[in-house]
């Protein structure tokens, strides 16, 4: 684990969040080759009342599949949709293993879910490069190892490159820079952003704060009172 602020105010901090893309999918088809290129779900059981796609290929969600969506409706909207049990054990291996690629940069990892890790690289510049080096290596490693993808931004803290990671997908590096934050996020929804959830997001629009950009214009002390120690 590492926590914001960890270094010297002098030295600008490089984080990454790295998102396996699709990833309980992605795993299930190396398992299941001659269904790659139709839309896939990985959903629960059923029987046991827990139904609903837990994730789904690209295909699926060109189809408007959606995450969390009960399995008749993923197929009213794709009928076409294979429907794969999860395999619990699989990506739990493959989420090791990933852990292992990240390890060959740094020791300061913070995962955040089976899919998604924080990895702070601030000091490991000077062996394997910048953010964006480091980041498109973890890349290509991941790729070639893994036969998997995945979806890494890069920036100054963990909130803009978790953004970054979900600009572009799948198989991509995004970077946010300390010049180029606010031309490239404040214009995104605030649902876009880690810790904006329904009841936060629904409460802002009330007052018209919609975007990033907005709520960052805002004054602190609204923020404050509006929603508490949390919400600033």
């Amino acid at each position: 684990m590492f926590r914001e602020g960890g270094v010297a105010k002098t030295e600008e901090r490089v984080i990454l969040h790295c998102d396996l893309n699709n990833f309980f999918a992605s795993v299930s088809l190396l398992f299941n080759p001659t269904l790659r290129s139709v839309p896939v779900a990985v959903c629960g059981d059923k029987e046991q009342r827990h139904g609903i796609v837990l994730a789904k290929n690209e295909a699926a969600k060109r189809c408007g599949v959606k995450t969390a969506e009960a399995i008749f409706e993923a197929k009213a909207k794709c009928p076409e949709l294979v429907i794969l049990p999860p395999m619990m054990d699989k990506y739990k291996e493959y989420s090791e293993k990933a852990h292992r690629i990240y390890e060959e940069y740094t020791d300061m990892i913070e995962p955040f879910g089976i899919d998604e890790c924080w990895l702070d690289v601030t000091g490991s510049r000077l062996l394997f490069g910048s953010g964006e080096e480091i980041a498109d290596k973890i890349r290509r490693e991941i790729k070639q190892k893994l036969g998997i993808t995945v979806s890494v931004g890069v920036s100054f803290n963990k909130v803009f490159a978790k953004l970054g990671s979900d600009m572009k997908k799948p198989d991509a590096v995004t970077v946010i820079s300390r010049t180029s934050f606010r031309e490239k996020i404040w214009g995104l929804p605030l649902s876009d952003m880690i810790g904006a959830g329904r009841a936060t997001t629904a409460k802002l629009r009330e007052y018209g704060v919609i975007t990033l950009g907005q709520l960052a214009q805002s004054n602190p002390d609204w923020i404050l009172k509006l929603l508490g120690k949390n919400g600033y």
